[in-house]
């Protein structure tokens, strides 16, 4: 090389895919829905038609935690049990007790993680119906699910997973209203507002992404030495905090760990000292939002910085957080696609102010391989 070609050569930003990547995130959701809404509607059906008394959710990492929030839905919806698993403990967990009339959703975004091949195997050996959800259609777990549903966020160069994240969302949440609708659960009105609201989730993303940016950026200036983090949440909000914790680990090395909010009493919050930061998402109101504004005054007695992701015109522990990230108002069960981008952000903007590079964080690869 030259040098006045050296001198051409551009040194990659921190975190440039990453960015980039979350800026694609409403066309990720506007695509896979536009093409796969048949296909999810389809599967509801198949899965209505086996009648089963319970549906598991598998998946690692992000892909486990988009899981959870799936089982929230169906569990809010149905008299089905929507049970997540991680992908690595499932035979171990519910291995032996797997029937014929049960039904895997699976989650991989690269389609190979070997301990989620290894568990789909070992459930559709005992008769299981397995629905594969992800972003690579030739991938094995196209090939060796019963029915597959492929996201189309398009190739995710950052390790640390976003877009795929959100496309995974829209087609969970609308795959477990359909099977209630489709079970006789909930009406197709009910169905028809929360498929319009996930919709709608595209455009209010667009229209927010630089204020959350902006909002996020000052945040991590003012948080990045904090020397450990909690995310707490409760109901389909524990998911978010799971995939916060994860976020903010994987991204920006911040030592982080996710709680559903009465969890976090039972000795957790014993680690609550100056120098923490505790990010709430906050419920819809009711019973869990009662509890998590107690908790958040607990916390802020306890000197933690306290980081509010509320959605927007709610009151939420008002005067307490130190800073309040607000997200468009959405139907309950459609809120984790909103609220989980700003801490994306969040944890890009971390990153950043720690100087790691969240494209490529240490130790970690896209695909896990086992063997």
């Amino acid at each position: 090389m030259t040098r006045s070609n050296m001198k051409k050569t551009k040194k990659p930003e921190l975190g440039e895919k990453m960015i980039r990547e979350i800026y694609e995130e409403p066309e990720a959701m506007d695509r896979t829905m536009a093409s796969q809404m048949e296909t999810i509607r389809s599967i509801a059906r198949a899965v209505a038609v086996r009648h089963p008394s319970r549906l598991f959710f598998m998946g690692s990492g992000t892909s486990y935690h988009a899981g959870v929030i799936g089982a929230y839905t169906l569990n809010r919806f149905t008299g089905i049990l929507g049970i997540p698993v991680m992908a690595s403990e499932f035979s171990q967990f519910a291995g032996n007790s797997i029937k014929p009339d049960d039904v895997l959703v699976v989650y991989s975004q690269s389609g190979e993680s070997t301990d989620t091949l290894e568990a789909l195997r070992s459930a559709k050996s005992k008769g299981a119906y397995i629905v594969g959800i992800t972003n690579t259609p030739s991938s094995s777990l196209t090939r060796e699910s019963n029915q597959s549903i492929v996201t189309q966020a398009g190739v995710e160069e950052s390790v640390v997973a976003t877009k795929t994240f959100l496309a995974q969302l829209a087609v969970t949440i609308s795959l477990a209203c359909l099977i209630a609708e489709s079970g006789g659960y909930i009406t197709r009105e009910r169905v028809d507002a929360i498929l319009q609201s996930i919709s709608q989730t595209s455009g209010q993303i667009r229209k927010e992404l630089d204020r959350w940016r902006k909002t996020t950026k000052e945040i991590a200036t003012k948080v990045k030495r904090a020397h450990d983090a909690f995310a707490l949440g409760s109901g389909i909000g524990y998911g978010v905090a799971l995939e916060t914790g994860l976020k903010l680990k994987e991204a920006s090395l911040t030592h982080s760990e996710a709680f559903s909010v009465a969890e976090f009493r039972h000795g957790p919050q014993s680690l609550v000292t100056k120098g923490v930061v505790v990010i709430m998402i906050a419920p819809e109101p009711g019973k869990s939002l009662e509890a998590s504004e107690k908790l958040a005054r607990e916390l802020k007695e306890k000197n933690a910085t306290m980081v509010s992701v509320v959605e927007r015109d709610r009151i939420f522990a008002s005067g307490i957080s130190g800073f309040v990230v607000r997200v468009p108002a959405s139907d309950p069960v459609v809120s984790p696609i909103l609220q989980i981008v700003p801490i994306q952000l969040l944890s890009y903007n971390l990153a950043l102010a720690h100087k790691v590079n969240p494209d490529s964080p240490r130790n970690l690869t896209k695909v896990v391989k086992l063997k």
